[in-house]
């Protein structure tokens, strides 16, 4: 996404707050309606769901789409095991997407027991909504179309498509790059506190504003066509050899210091996020000006769509049309500045061998949203002599 783009819309947004806050306020009441009502262990769970879920129509109910109606009917019939499917949502021990899919899977056969031929409208939106409401501060509102609305109008680098589990990840991850934004802006924050009431709920975590602010841009607000068309121009990528590797093992002093490790972390996590953004971006129109447009669907961004663990960031096609695999390492500063390689990326590089490349984003430009680029190629085993961290195990028996 371009942050340039993101920074227009908030101002934009908080020029129309008071016009957005209207329509929108209903969502806080609806929250701290749940909120003041959910007991997961109540010995009355059909009751207590309908009165958790009292204020919820505009965030479940509208026009043909009944989710709340279902589950609620369904609730009633079979009380305990919709309480486990909830037992099961909330489980966070296990992925999101799988809690999401087996909640769907099983809530289709209770209906299609107690009303069969009927749909029983627990997609993906609605059972986000539920998370959302019983972890406000963990999870964001979720719609299909509000997202595609949205991305296309901060040129993010995300295709969704209709119907995959994966688009939620996708989601995730860009709302916590936005909640960072939102989050920085006082006076976007000084407004955001004096709408709620008492009858409000109040997200400390700014989840909810950070969906609002979603909202907003896709249904409501438009920033000049010369921003929305700011394209970047990406400089040629240089080539890093072993002889361009620094592989040092750092002499300790052992000499304290106080590091902001919380916020130091969030912000390597946002760059980091930012920088593969990026190279998704990037490898899409190196394909285009190969004149390999049939091909822009096998880039993948693996650590969103499928996970972590693959030793990978992104899957992408080379010149020659081959597959490659490539770890993103990025950092705001030079190039120079030293970055981890794990264990499982290393492994992955010695698998892979020439298919393999590390990119390194670098001297980021905030202003136009772009890095300098420099690639590794290869297995990584030549650069990784002296491991920063040792895994030890304690034997108690």
């Amino acid at each position: 996404m371009q942050i340039k783009l993101v920074k227009s819309y908030i101002d934009k947004y908080k020029s129309n707050f008071q016009e957005v806050h209207l329509q929108e306020i209903y969502k806080w009441r609806a929250f701290k309606c749940f909120q003041d009502n959910w007991d997961i262990n109540s010995p009355d769970f059909s009751s207590m769901l309908s009165q958790s879920l009292e204020l919820s129509n505009n965030l479940l109910d509208s026009g043909s789409y009944f989710p709340k109606r279902m589950l609620l009917k369904n609730t009633k019939i079979n009380e305990e095991q919709v309480r486990e499917l909830f037992l099961l949502l909330v489980d966070e021990d296990e992925d999101i997407p799988k809690r999401i899919l087996e909640f769907r899977k099983e809530i289709k056969k209770i209906n299609n027991v107690n009303h069969p031929g009927k749909n029983d409208y627990q997609d993906h939106r609605a059972i986000t909504t539920y998370l959302c409401l019983i972890y406000p501060e963990k999870y964001f509102l979720y719609k299909y179309g509000m997202f595609c609305d949205f991305i296309e109008k901060i040129n993010h680098s995300y295709i969704p498509v209709m119907g995959r589990i994966e688009n939620i990840g996708q989601y995730f991850n860009m709302c916590e790059i936005l909640k960072d934004e939102l989050s920085q802006d006082q006076e976007l924050l000084k407004l955001h506190k004096g709408r709620i009431s008492e009858d409000c709920y109040y997200d400390k975590n700014y989840n909810l504003l950070t969906q609002d602010f979603i909202y907003a841009v896709a249904r409501h607000l438009d920033i000049e066509s010369e921003l929305e068309t700011n394209d970047i121009s990406y400089s040629t990528p240089s080539y890093l050899t072993k002889s361009s590797i620094i592989n040092i093992p750092k002499k300790k002093n052992f000499k304290p210091k106080l590091i902001d490790s919380v916020g130091k972390q969030k912000q390597n996590k946002k760059v980091g996020e930012l920088g593969e953004h990026w190279v998704v971006k990037y490898e899409k129109q190196k394909l285009i000006d190969l004149g390999l447009d049939n091909l822009l669907k096998k880039v993948i961004h693996t650590s969103v769509e499928e996970g972590d663990g693959a030793g990978y960031d992104i899957k992408s096609i080379d010149e020659e049309g081959s597959e490659i695999f490539i770890e993103v390492k990025t950092t705001r500063g030079k190039c120079s500045t030293p970055f981890f390689i794990t264990k499982t990326e290393l492994g992955r590089s010695i698998k892979e061998k020439g298919n393999y490349h590390l990119y390194r984003l670098y001297n980021y430009d905030d202003e136009n949203d772009n890095f300098d680029l420099a690639i590794i190629k290869g297995e990584l085993s030549d650069y990784c002599n002296f491991p920063e961290t040792y895994k030890i195990r304690v034997n108690t028996d």
